[in-house]
């Protein structure tokens, strides 16, 4: 197995990708260009949000859910158009919305993270969660860079990373009404191996992390928090992973330009794809 250049985006940082089953659909973000895009059938398609955008998700009633600096918002993707359904940290402008996810009930968790990256400052970033009747929650509070999400296949644990902690931490998990508890942080990932950035789970609930810095995608057995594998890639910062394909045996992966010699790590910002041995979970739909 052995990631293979996909698409040439030329991002400034690539993340959050998303795999639609029903039309064969990659999407992924541009968190610094603000923009969304989609990949089908070799045609890439781009829609600029006007500002830093943390994550988009597909919605089942069609369009997009966006988590943007400003808010969470609406997004007719990609015809272009947004409309705020919520600012919960309109209070905090030194901070942006990062990575999210839907979970298995259709809700979106999305969280927050500080702009200024200081590991000084006290944690200002939380983890919200948009339910589908458009309420916002605050579900953690004091997290430094809120970053990947994966569930459990029975979606009654829910795996989240803290950053710029090196952490992976395990909450039990109601998938009725959204609520977690009993916090155990299971995976601590060594300064060697670069930051633990976006995150996906397989089919038999090891943790796929791509390691911004490390030049790599990992997978972990989140039982034992042990190191099972390691993919390198041609570029210095890999951001985030996802499965898809006919039999969702297939990795998306992506990459940032950003902070990284290019003449070096000409790849820099593309999005990479590696067929697995094993199958991987879907990408669900936001519900509201």
């Amino acid at each position: 197995m052995k990631p293979e250049l996909y698409i040439q985006a030329g991002c400034i940082n690539a993340e959050g990708p998303v795999w639609d089953e029903s039309t064969g659909t990659l999407y992924f973000i541009d968190v610094e260009a603000g923009k969304i895009f989609s990949h089908s059938g070799g045609r890439l398609i781009s829609w600029d949000a006007g500002e830093q955008i943390g994550c988009a998700v597909l919605r089942e009633r069609g369009g997009m859910i966006a988590a943007l600096k400003s808010g969470l918002y609406e997004v007719d993707f990609p015809y272009g158009g947004k409309k705020l359904i919520q600012d919960p940290e309109r209070h905090i402008p030194g901070n942006r919305f990062n990575d999210g996810k839907v979970d298995p009930a259709g809700r979106l968790l999305a969280g927050t993270m500080t702009l200024s990256l200081k590991e000084s400052d006290p944690p200002s970033g939380a983890l919200y969660c948009l339910n589908t009747d458009g309420s916002v929650e605050k579900r953690i509070g004091n997290i430094f860079l809120s970053n990947g999400l994966a569930w459990s296949g029975d979606g009654r644990m829910f795996y989240h990373i803290d950053t710029t902690a090196r952490t992976v931490t395990r909450y039990d998990y109601d998938p009725e009404t959204g609520l977690m508890g009993n916090p155990e942080a299971v995976i601590r990932v060594p300064e060697a191996l670069g930051l633990p950035d976006g995150m996906t789970i397989d089919h038999q609930g090891m943790l796929w992390i791509a390691l911004w810095g490390g030049g790599a995608v990992s997978r972990w057995n989140p039982l034992t928090g042990e190191l099972l594998e390691k993919y390198e890639l041609p570029v210095q910062n890999v951001s985030s992973c996802c499965f898809g394909g006919k039999d969702m045996d297939l990795l998306f992966i992506t990459t940032a330009s950003q902070d990284t010699d290019m003449e070096k790590y000409p790849l820099a910002g593309s999005i990479f794809m590696m067929k697995t041995r094993v199958k991987g979970a879907a990408s669900r739909k936001y519900k509201g």
